[in-house]
């Protein structure tokens, strides 16, 4: 199941005492869970590879993978049947110019993990039925397979 209670409270809050190490943590499992629930298109680069880059390209590379996280939530929201907004331009833009208010970036990221927050649980409902009814057939069959042996 994909986790569907991402807080950014959470994010901020842990982030400054470990010197952004859970920052890292938290996005790698951010895109490890997107990139789950679009197991047929394109993933999205893993963390740890979009900070080397972002080394490399002076942060740059960082705001482009924003954009395509934003995107991507909006995609598979569409797929669930569900409206995402504002989309990746806008959060994009909160990201970028709202750096000289301050503010903009800490909204643009409550924005992608609040959106993300409902693809999942929208995505839990529906493949999470699927998932338990099988194993609950497995289950009943293993129960059955188990009490047809006790008969012999």
């Amino acid at each position: 199941m994909i986790q569907d209670n991402r807080r950014f409270w959470k994010l901020l809050l842990f982030t400054i005492p470990t010197l952004g190490i859970y920052s890292i943590y938290f996005w790698y499992r951010f895109t490890k869970d997107l990139n789950e629930m679009n197991k047929e298109e394109k993933k999205m680069k893993n963390y740890i590879l979009v900070l080397f880059l972002s080394l490399i390209t002076l942060g740059i590379y960082r705001w482009v993978w924003f954009f395509y996280i934003a995107d991507r939530v909006q995609m598979t929201g569409a797929e669930l049947g569900i409206r995402i907004k504002p989309g990746p331009s806008i959060t994009l833009i909160l990201k970028l110019f709202g750096t000289f208010i301050l503010i903009g970036p800490f909204v643009a990221n409550y924005l992608v993990i609040r959106n993300m927050n409902r693809v999942a649980r929208e995505y839990n409902k529906y493949y999470g039925r699927k998932a338990v009814s099988r194993n609950n057939t497995a289950n009943n069959n293993t129960s059955n397979n188990n009490a047809e042996r006790k008969m012999k």
